[in-house]
């Protein structure tokens, strides 16, 4: 047996693993990070390492073009500052498939990094065994949530500390691209005729820089919105819950509209899954 056969196993047997422990599972967190991008600490990094003959060549051209410095930076994800985390619990329940319990959203100018995670660790332990669920989570948000909890001092739920194989964690991506290539959460809502994402991905960075923490929330309880949709399509199409696929979207998104009647963005976004008694209400 080969390496790729070893991992192609290993892979398997994790997904086989967060499968079965969805299937046990009653309830789900899912949750959503955006974030503030640290240039500075970026520029310092690449300073750092950088080859001391090319350093004069570099600060000659940083004068020549340093309006658009920001612009060419890439700022790698251990620079990326968690600004907004959004988290709705979801129960299975037997009569109506699914129930939205709660949804929190942590965000600056009112918090900082270090408060946004802990009101969000809090808010986990809180919830008990519910299995928090992402959409590329794994990628990005976990190892994101350790740097803050590291270089904070901060202690972590397990369930969010551990690795994805030792703990009831899903992420959606995976689960549902197979061996594809992994989709962005717009074109995979997309493809499914859901909501899509209220800002692109550099408008999102911009936004952050430029202080606009109302749409960055906004923008981040839309993901978690989405995200809660499509994995409750995901447990109708395994089997887990029983139900009408556009009753239960309508109930995410009434539950939605009901918390977040103060958001219009998210609100018009949600437009075509509310019902007519909240959406008059709204």
């Amino acid at each position: 047996m080969t390496d790729l056969d070893l991992l192609e196993a290993r892979l398997l047997a994790d997904a086989s693993a967060i499968f079965n422990r969805a299937q046990n599972s009653r309830r789900f967190l899912v949750f959503d990070i955006e974030y503030l991008y640290d240039r500075e600490g970026q520029h310092r990094a690449d300073r750092h390492a950088a080859d001391p003959r090319k350093i004069a060549c570099d600060q000659a051209a940083d004068r020549v073009s340093s309006a658009n410095e920001n612009d060419k930076l890439e700022v790698k994800w251990p620079f990326h500052r968690i600004g907004c985390i959004s988290a709705m619990t979801l129960a299975v329940v037997p009569t109506s498939g699914i129930a939205v319990e709660s949804f929190e959203t942590w965000s600056r100018p009112e918090m900082t990094e270090s408060d946004v995670v802990r009101g969000f660790a809090s808010f986990v332990e809180a919830s008990g065994e519910a299995m928090p669920v992402t959409w590329g989570g794994e990628f990005k948000d976990i190892p994101a949530l350790l740097a803050v909890a590291m270089r904070e001092g901060l202690a972590l739920p397990s369930s969010l500390s551990g690795g994805h194989w030792q703990h009831a964690r899903l992420d959606l991506s995976d689960q549902l691209r197979s061996k594809a290539k992994a989709p962005h959460l717009n074109e995979y809502s997309h493809a499914q005729g859901l909501p899509a994402k209220l800002m692109a991905p550099w408008e999102l960075g911009e936004a952050a820089e430029r202080g606009k923490w109302t749409a960055i929330r906004e923008h981040c309880e839309c993901d978690v919105t989405v995200t809660a949709m499509l994995l409750a399509r995901w447990l109708l199409a395994t089997g887990i819950i029983r139900a009408n696929r556009a009753a239960i979207d309508t109930r995410i998104a009434d539950a939605v509209a009901a918390a977040r009647p103060y958001r219009p963005a998210l609100l018009q976004a949600r437009s075509g899954f509310v019902s007519a008694p909240v959406a008059k209400a709204a």
